[in-house]
């Protein structure tokens, strides 16, 4: 251990020549695909769409049909122009290890996965890519974006409501980061020479494996944002069928693997290091004091507001006591007139 060596700036370096990555500016996509023809025809509009055209698309259909996605991608062969790969695994080998089948194969400069059921604007790929050229310190970047609430009903994709994505933030902070996922896939564009030092992604997560994938990559050095709402998140939140979200139609599967990936974070981290139980220790014991403070605070509030209740009853106890006195006052006040205009009469 070098005690004398500088806490920050803290990255990975990377020399140009130790890589087989390109630099010329292209984009790997890809693109996991099973059964969802209907999204799968947006996906690759989006695609076809963008300004920026020095890319590459990765097509894994992992254990779908292979008709319905061949013939989708035959409809559009005249605009890839030879840059689409397509790939057909025999059975479904799940999310992140069919975009292995993908990674394995690219070497563009800048890396991207597109999901089957999400879309870009038009400048997606052109801002990113020029935000990326922009700041050499970053390993990626993050755009904002605009969350879609849809529904499939007789084959045709139905939009119910749209909003602003309610999780930005305008910069990755590790604290943010450990706690959870800060931006779906279609947001997050990486310098693929990264994404090679960190390796494939995590194939033992069916779901998360996105959240794995940015803590590693937050490893290599900063993740930048550009405020800008170049991507859509499309949300199914009803369907329970292929074409739900895993974010929606598994949030059991997504509770049992949190729970289970913050385990295998703190195991890691005693398995390397014994006196990581120490600071282990430190943090949770600031933690249940903290939160024995704020239960004791939060105590003597309500006790205080209990006794000031209690108060105000008798406070309005006795002031409709003197109502009541008042009343009767007034009451015979108005007798009395009543008998004196009756006397001189």
């Amino acid at each position: 251990m070098n005690i004398s060596e500088q806490l920050y700036p803290s990255y990975i370096e990377i020399e140009e020549n130790d890589s087989l990555v390109k630099n010329d500016g292209s984009v790997a996509i890809i693109m996991r695909t099973k059964n969802r023809p209907i999204l799968l025809a947006r996906a690759l509009k989006s695609v076809l769409e963008q300004e920026y055209q020095k890319w590459h698309l990765y097509l894994i259909n992992d254990g779908g049909e292979r008709k319905p996605v061949e013939d989708l991608v035959s409809s559009y062969q005249p605009y890839f122009e030879g840059r689409l790969t397509l790939i057909h695994n025999e059975k479904s080998l799940g999310m992140e290890a069919a975009s292995n089948k993908g990674f394995e194969l690219a070497n563009e400069e800048f890396l991207v996965v597109h999901d089957d059921d999400d879309s870009w604007t038009p400048q997606f790929l052109i801002k990113t890519t020029r935000f990326l050229r922009e700041n050499i310190q970053a390993v990626a970047v993050i755009t904002n974006c605009i969350v879609i609430h849809e529904e499939i009903k007789n084959n045709c994709v139905q939009e119910t409501a749209r909003f602003d994505w309610g999780y930005w933030h305008d910069n990755v902070d590790i604290s943010t980061l450990i706690k959870g996922n800060v931006t779906p896939p279609i947001c997050l564009l990486i310098r693929m020479r990264f994404a090679k030092k960190i390796g494939q992604f995590n194939a033992d997560l069916p779901v998360l494996g996105d959240w794995d994938y940015n803590l590693r990559l937050f490893r290599c050095g900063e993740i930048l944002t550009l405020n800008e709402k170049l991507a859509y998140y499309h949300h199914r939140i009803n369907a329970k069928s292929v074409y739900g979200n895993s974010v929606h139609a598994g949030l059991d599967k997504h509770k049992l693997y949190a729970i289970q990936y913050r385990n295998a974070l703190v195991r890691k981290s005693l398995q390397e290091a014994q006196g990581n139980y120490g600071i282990l220790h430190v943090l949770l014991h600031e933690h249940e004091k903290t939160h024995n403070q704020l239960a004791e605070t939060l105590h003597q509030l309500i006790h205080t507001v209990n006794l000031q209740h209690i108060e105000l009853l008798k406070i309005k106890k006795i002031v409709n006591e003197k109502i009541t006195i008042y009343n009767r006052i007034r009451l015979l006040i108005r007798k009395l007139k009543q008998l004196i205009i009756k006397k001189n009469k």
